[in-house]
């Protein structure tokens, strides 16, 4: 099975292959292998396609670097199609970690000229698959964010213009990250929980205040509606070219605002602009004071979290709401 694919990957790659891609031809398949690839792609069923990328996948160890990747590709696009997205992704990153060191070794020879074709070319594959993949992989995203190695990498490479600005996005996503939500005011409490929430307390705020009113009710601390499209946008849900492309000039009159203030003891306000990660921790999770809003504070969302990927889904929902002796001490433990 799949026999033209398994000679494709471990052929060398040629300068006529590189070239074709980058000059916008497509991929230059012999023909026995596009019609294993044609075969792969027919089948509807999520199951008959995640066997096909299970296939796949056990082509990729020792292949030609530029040709494994348009394996992962492959993967990839039959990921997109409705296989299971867990079925490729640790073949999948060993080739992303394999042609980040690719990089990085061009880079410190400083002689790209030579290589830039293949692990260049080759990289753009595998990017595209490991985005695909891992903004549908809740699990896997949490398995390696935050690996010290691969962020110092990606920042350099970044850096360098090596690789894009979204990789590095996707390895700093918060997923299943519990949050305190304290209010002073009405001696309440709540816990909420964040998914595939960007790196930046504005994708935060804008997702947790809607959280917050929809479960407290209209007005709560005189609060104003939320805007349903701007939420919309931070979840990332039903969007379509014209509102996600990076060209499309109404993406720079986008405006959300803070419905409330969100700080911590001894601040004014939490910068929208910061981590969550830099959020102060109460009995081990990281916490917000909420209070009535006292000032104005607006964000242009597709500047502060521009969409990563279509796939990529993201909330804050609430988890529950701790009974009033509970939050009681947990507000004196803040000193209210």
């Amino acid at each position: 099975m799949l026999e033209a694919l398994a000679e494709f990957v471990r052929a060398r790659t040629t300068a006529e292959e590189i070239d074709a891609l980058r000059e916008g031809q497509g991929l230059l398949l012999p023909s026995a292998a596009g019609a294993e690839v044609s075969d792969m792609m027919a089948p509807q069923d999520p199951a008959e396609l995640t066997a096909n990328v299970v296939s796949v996948r056990n082509l990729m160890p020792g292949g030609d670097l530029f040709h494994t990747a348009v394996l992962a590709l492959l993967c990839g696009t039959l990921v997109e199609r409705g296989a299971d997205p867990g079925a490729a992704i640790d073949a999948t990153l060993d080739l992303f970690i394999q042609q980040l060191d690719a990089l990085a070794e061009q880079r410190r020879r400083d002689d790209g000229i030579a290589t830039d074709g293949i692990v260049t070319t080759a990289g753009q594959l595998t990017f595209m698959a490991t985005m695909t993949m891992l903004s549908r992989s809740v699990g896997t995203r949490k398995r390696w964010r935050g690996r010290p190695e691969l962020m110092a990498r990606l920042d350099g490479l970044e850096e360098a213009g090596l690789v894009p600005w979204f990789l590095r996005e996707v390895f700093t996503l918060h997923d299943d990250v519990d949050l305190l939500l304290l209010d002073p005011k009405n001696r309440r409490a709540y816990q909420f929980r964040m998914v595939g929430v960007r790196d930046r307390l504005y994708h935060c705020y804008a997702l947790l205040q809607d959280a917050l009113l929809r479960h407290t009710g209209p007005g709560y601390l005189g609060a104003e509606p939320v805007d349903p499209d701007m939420v919309r946008y931070a979840r990332n849900r039903d969007l379509g070219e014209e509102e996600f492309g990076q060209d499309d000039p109404g993406r720079e009159r986008m405006n959300d605002h803070l419905r409330f203030n969100f700080s911590v003891p001894g601040a004014v306000i939490m910068p929208g602009s910061a981590s969550p990660s830099e959020l102060p921790t109460l009995d081990g999770l990281p916490f917000l004071l909420v209070e009535p809003k006292g000032m104005s504070i607006n964000w242009n969302p597709s500047n502060m979290y521009g969409v990563v990927h279509e796939a990529l889904a993201a909330s804050v929902e609430l988890v529950r709401e701790l009974d009033r002796e509970r939050a009681e001490v947990l507000l004196v433990k803040c000193g209210f």
